[in-house]
């Protein structure tokens, strides 16, 4: 609960002070900006962001920020932000696939919603 509050606080203030054309997120936030290798929305709203991952990254590893298009006020950005670097050494070449819901990032139901990081293809296993 703490933690939702905390984003949807964040989104407000990022809100207040965000341009028209807004999309991207002061430097000084907390942790880095992830690449990563894909993301989408599912019908019910639900967020799925394929991350690299060493054998040790979880929802947990990440800052979602959430950004508000002043002009529209339904228009949602989103950064992921790397808290916990993964030093775990599994083989995980295609990542894992990490779910946000609209409820876990503030999000009202109808806005659209798009991840900005940065994309890396998703290497292809090795056969």
């Amino acid at each position: 609960m703490t933690r939702r509050m905390a984003v949807a606080g964040s989104a407000l203030m990022l809100a207040a002070c965000a341009a028209a054309s807004s999309a991207q997120p002061s430097r000084d936030l907390p942790g880095e900006r992830e690449t990563i290798h894909d993301w989408y929305v599912q019908a019910d709203g639900t967020i799925r962001v394929q991350v690299r991952s060493n054998g040790c990254t979880t929802k947990e590893s990440f800052e979602p920020v959430v950004m508000v298009d002043s002009r529209t006020r339904w228009s949602f950005t989103v950064e992921l932000r790397r808290l916990q670097p993964d030093l775990c050494r599994a083989y995980l070449p295609e990542g894992v696939v990490l779910v946000w819901t609209r409820d876990d990032l503030g999000l009202p139901r109808g806005g659209t919603v798009r991840v900005i990081n940065p994309q890396a293809p998703t290497p292809r296993p090795r056969r």
